[in-house]
């Protein structure tokens, strides 16, 4: 028995005839036939029920058909492993601007350890585009901001950092933290929802049952947030990784002693293999977190979650 008259037996299924079968295997038909022929001596009964103008599968071709498919995928997953591992390939990662780039660079280098690919490639777009891109398969993977996506889309969480308080000048937030719903009045300053930052702001709010109140104007940048904080426009919340040294802000609490967070996940098409196994990979992906020290200008001896508003 080979591989080889194994997939015979499998064409000619899926073609119901030999000829056909023959055309897609790249043999004539008198070999393939023969083929067949030759297996079914070698286990004693006939695979095939032949007529003029069909070929099906005898009952005991249909008890054999499951065990065939089985052991020429096996076979398939042995080439496509060799191929992994001696074809140059190249590594394609769509990330949202909001993932941070330590992250980014860890995430980079795991891959690299793990020798997939020779060739990495990051492209860095809003969540939409990169939605599109997993669904063309035209990324291998995504690194995108927790959230809703298409039943198509599977993902896995990577990471994690704190979310932060941005009060605007008007106001001074405890340095231990504020807690969300004492925001509750509170104007905030937004960037477009394309990064995923103002979707994740809004599902924080919803998730305590609290009506976000949004500033009428957007900010093209991070760094614009706290500008804006600054002039009093209106307060911001920002991930720890995208504070400008030296910010004004605190520690963002779900509730007392509970620290709201951004979670990040790689995300892959359900159908895509390729994507599949380089999430796999990045599953048991431990980064290397550090804690950055933030700053305030709050007084001490208050109480967290405490806003105390100057004039």
């Amino acid at each position: 028995m080979t591989l080889t008259q194994l997939e015979h037996v499998l064409q000619a299924h899926r073609a119901g005839s030999f000829s056909r079968a023959a055309r897609t295997c790249g043999v004539t038909q008198a070999a393939l036939s023969n083929s067949v022929a030759k297996l079914e001596e070698e286990l004693g009964e006939r695979i095939f029920s032949r007529t003029t103008r069909r070929v099906s599968l005898s009952p005991f071709g249909e008890t054999l058909l499951p065990h065939i498919e089985q052991i020429l995928s096996g076979r398939d997953a042995v080439v496509g492993a060799a191929r992994a591992q001696h074809a140059p390939s190249k590594t394609v990662i769509g990330h949202s601007p909001l993932i941070p780039s330590r992250i980014l660079t860890q995430i980079v280098g795991a891959i690299r350890d793990a020798r997939f690919g020779s060739e990495i490639r990051l492209i860095e777009e809003n969540l939409s585009d990169l939605l599109q891109r997993l669904s063309e398969h035209t990324v291998d993977i995504a690194l995108l901001p927790e959230g809703e996506y298409a039943s198509s889309i599977r993902s896995a969480p990577v990471c994690q950092e704190p979310l932060y308080y941005v009060p605007r000048r008007g106001i001074e937030a405890n340095p231990d933290g504020v807690d969300l719903k004492s925001l509750a009045a509170e104007t905030f300053v937004m960037v477009p929802d394309q990064c995923g930052l103002a979707r994740t702001t809004r599902a924080l709010f919803a998730s305590a049952g609290l009506h976000l109140q949004v500033y009428a104007g957007e900010a093209m940048g991070y760094h614009v947030l706290q500008e804006w904080a600054a002039l009093d426009l209106g307060s911001a919340i920002l991930p720890q990784s995208r504070l400008s040294e030296g910010a004004r802000a605190v520690p963002l609490m779900r509730a007392p002693g509970v620290a709201a967070v951004l979670t990040y996940r790689v995300a892959w098409h359900n159908e895509y293999r390729r994507g599949k196994q380089l999430a796999a990979l990045l599953q048991s992906f431990q980064p290397n977190t550090r804690r950055g020290a933030a700053t305030t200008l709050a007084p001490a001896g208050e109480a967290p979650g405490h806003l105390r508003r100057v004039r």
